[in-house]
């Protein structure tokens, strides 16, 4: 060890004097000078992208991903990686010490990876790059604090769901009914439903179909659990209000059961209401023979909430805790949520994050089957705020989505039927604190 100390201390002295003999001189451009060169190009960096539970095609992370972060910084790289085994897989990664630099995932998820310890603390790299996070959609950042820390940074909006009521043209000029308009409240929508809705030509032409329960609940925000007693808590008038909606659309003598395929192959649904992601399956129709004549309008809202639809769902970016290049997986969210990738994303059909309505505006801008449609009358809405999220929500919908199936078939009513959900609900609950 101590020939190997002094052979170290001999070469270390050395290379001092060399570097004095040849760069002593105050002209820094004399050959052999070793100032650093502020101007040399960073070192390659290989970004893992990890999509974790999120929808988004090859295409769009070639388009919207891959390229633009190497447009904006040529020393980064960055390779795709698909987690498709939930939890499991995550757990799985982290184990073999190969865990992704930053991840593209759900606003539920947020939660899995902050209890994993997989989010890393964004806060001190938003003031280091001045980012300004009022640019955000207010309630889709308020949603990435609900599901990850009120008083951390983990997550930033990528791309968010919007909500839209579609329609179809032909059906209303048929029967001579007027369109969906904007700013129609659920009992506008119920009373068009309703006209809509007959035996005609020996086909059953539904009026209205419209979410589920669930998603249907984020419009009021209503909470499944009680925060201060970590109970189900849906015996509730805005749980009994929604469900009521439901029953509504549903008791409409013709009118239950519609669904998607009734919207789009039949073509026998009037209206649907609903996310977007609709879209993508009418612009694959256009041009076809199964083209049809449809347009889309403003999500409906309660009256006692004019212009608001559900609470924001979409994407979310998270730069990793386990990764040896935060800074710099920090950097490609900059570029993926930056005003230029937005727009390109926005007019190839994927909705903005940004609180921006000139990049609202350009929603579909490239998609022939979204041209002379709306579009602008959709975005009168605002999200409803996020409801107060629980770690044992999951165990309290099963119960919910039974009962709403008991009061459509008229096995319960709406008030025992909640009462029911509770109590199973509370029970599941137990059973996970036992354990």
């Amino acid at each position: 060890m101590l020939k190997k100390s002094i052979a170290v201390s001999t070469v270390s002295i050395m290379i001092a004097l060399t570097v004095s003999a040849c760069g002593g001189t105050s002209d820094g451009n004399k050959e052999g000078s070793k100032t650093p060169d502020p101007a040399a190009p960073p070192s390659p960096v290989t970004l893992v992208f990890l999509v974790d539970g999120a929808a988004i095609t090859d295409e769009e992370i070639e388009k919207l991903v891959k390229e633009p972060i190497k447009a904006k910084y040529p020393h980064i790289t960055v390779e795709y990686r698909a987690n498709t085994r939930g939890n499991t897989g995550l757990g799985e990664m982290i184990g073999a010490g190969d865990f992704p630099d930053f991840i593209l995932t759900t606003y539920p998820r947020i939660t899995i990876h902050r209890d994993l310890g997989t989010t890393y603390d964004l806060t001190e790299l938003v003031k280091t790059y001045k980012v300004d996070l009022t640019k955000f959609d207010p309630q889709a950042l308020e949603t990435a604090k609900m599901y990850g820390s009120k008083d951390k940074v983990y997550a930033l909006p990528f791309s968010l769901n919007f909500l839209a009521t579609f329609y179809n043209k032909d059906l209303f000029d048929k029967f001579g009914v007027e369109y969906p308009k904007e700013g129609m409240t659920w009992d506008d929508m119920l009373s068009l439903a309703k006209r809509m809705t007959r035996m005609s030509d020996n086909i059953q032409y539904r009026g209205l179909s419209t979410s589920g329960v669930l998603d249907l609940s984020t419009q009021l925000s209503l909470a499944y659990v009680n925060p201060t007693t970590g109970k189900a808590n849906v015996q509730t008038d805005g749980w009994k209000k929604v469900f009521q909606l439901v029953k509504d659309i549903s008791s409409i003598p013709g009118n239950k059961d519609g669904n998607g395929d009734h919207f789009m192959k039949e073509q026998s649904l009037a209206m649907m209401t609903g996310y977007d992601a609709r879209i993508a399956s009418l612009e694959a129709l256009h041009g076809t023979p199964r083209q049809f004549n449809w347009d889309l309008t403003q999500f409906p809202s309660y009256k006692e909430r004019p212009n608001t639809s559900l609470a924001s769902s979409g994407h979310f970016l998270i730069v990793s805790a386990l990764s040896k290049h935060k800074e710099e997986a920090f950097q490609a969210i900059q570029v993926l949520t930056g005003v230029e990738n937005q727009k390109l994303m926005t007019s190839r059909g994927r909705f903005t994050a940004l609180n921006d309505q000139e990049i609202k505006g350009m929603y579909g801008s490239g998609m022939k089957s979204l041209q002379g449609k709306n579009v602008k009358n959709v975005f009168k809405s605002n999200f409803a705020p996020p409801f107060t999220a629980s770690s044992v929500d999951a165990l309290v919908q099963p119960s919910l989505t039974a009962a709403i199936k008991k009061v459509n078939e008229d096995i319960m009513d709406i008030n025992s039927a909640l009462r029911e959900a509770e109590d199973i609900a509370n029970k599941e609950i137990d059973a996970k604190k036992g354990k």
